[in-house]
């Protein structure tokens, strides 16, 4: 170990074993034999370049004084001993404290780490409720959305199989002018095929009136159910059909079924009386439906359109 060198008195910290270069069990002769080499080491007229040459070499001299004394030897030793022994305690507890400061400081570093990670954990947990909340949200909204989208497609549905179910049993005829046919005489022929839910007969339009034809010619028949107004459409060769054309209303069937007949027209005129006692209602054959509101109708809403407007008409002519 280094030496410290203090002007007039030996240091009280220097191991004078450890000075000699000897172990504390050495005898006098190690003893004298160490300090021989020493001195002549370190005596100051072969080290004029050291200017502690001279303390260092009176602390060998001392050094070798005391351990020759047997007594000032035993005393040095003893109070060596308790020396070493602090000093080792000093190191123990020093290590102790390194050791209790390393643990305190690693114990603080993973709480803080710990600390961080709950941190993270609670800032991903409340990220991924947010996500699945917008998730739950947006699949609520879709799911709103599609119900409502289904509701209409079934309103729609609802109301377009109302439309289509109507003129599906709707058969419109038309007879030759110079046969006379009343509401009556019409439903008395046809109800034979099924039970009618009403017979609209078009009034004579002022156009025909100026040709001079005054009686009706044309009338829509609307049955109970599509099965009775097919019926009719099956029965063409029968002989109550032989002076009428029918057409389905929707325009589904593209061949009318055509009057086998064309004469005997006189035989089939009514009184002037029964012609009076018709309703008055507007003529489906006179309605363009190019000059009507809606004018780019296709057919079947065209002929619903004419049949709403016969019946309100004739709602209005009787009262109802």
């Amino acid at each position: 170990m280094p030496l410290l060198v203090i002007v007039g008195a030996m240091d009280p910290k220097i191991d004078l074993y450890e000075l000699l270069g000897i172990s504390s069990e050495a005898g006098e002769k190690e003893i004298t034999k160490a300090y021989r080499v020493k001195a002549l080491q370190y005596h100051p007229d072969k080290n004029r370049d050291r200017p502690d040459a001279a303390q260092l070499f009176h602390d060998i001299k001392a050094a070798y004084d005391l351990l020759t004394d047997p007594k000032q030897r035993s005393d040095y030793d003893a109070k060596r001993r308790v020396s070493i022994a602090k000093r080792q305690r000093q190191n123990a507890l020093s290590s102790q404290r390194k050791r209790m400061k390393s643990e305190l400081e690693r114990a603080e570093l993973q709480a803080r780490n710990m600390q961080n990670e709950r941190k993270q954990r609670e800032s991903q947990n409340v990220q991924n409720e947010a996500a699945r909340f917008r998730e739950e949200m947006f699949k609520a909204e879709w799911r709103h959305d599609k119900e409502m989208r289904k509701h209409m497609q079934e309103i729609h549905k609802m109301e377009h199989d109302e439309e289509d179910d109507e003129l599906d049993r709707t058969i419109r005829i038309k007879w030759d002018d110079k046969l006379d046919y009343s509401q009556q005489s019409l439903t008395k022929v046809f109800s034979s095929f099924g039970q009618l839910e009403e017979v609209v007969v078009a009034p004579v339009s002022d156009s025909s009136r100026k040709r001079g034809k005054f009686l009706p010619t044309s009338a829509l028949l609307v049955f109970k159910s599509v099965a009775a107004a097919q019926s009719l459409m099956n029965a063409s060769n029968d002989p109550q059909l032989e002076w009428f054309e029918m057409y389905w209303a929707n325009g589904a069937e593209s061949n009318p079924v055509k009057p086998r007949f064309a004469s005997h027209a006189d035989s089939r005129l009514s009184s002037a009386t029964d012609r009076q006692r018709r309703v008055h209602i507007p003529d489906i054959s006179a309605i363009d439906p190019r000059q009507v509101s809606g004018g780019n109708l296709g057919f079947a809403e065209f002929e619903k359109l004419t049949l709403t407007r016969m019946r309100q008409h004739g709602c209005a002519k009787n009262n109802c």
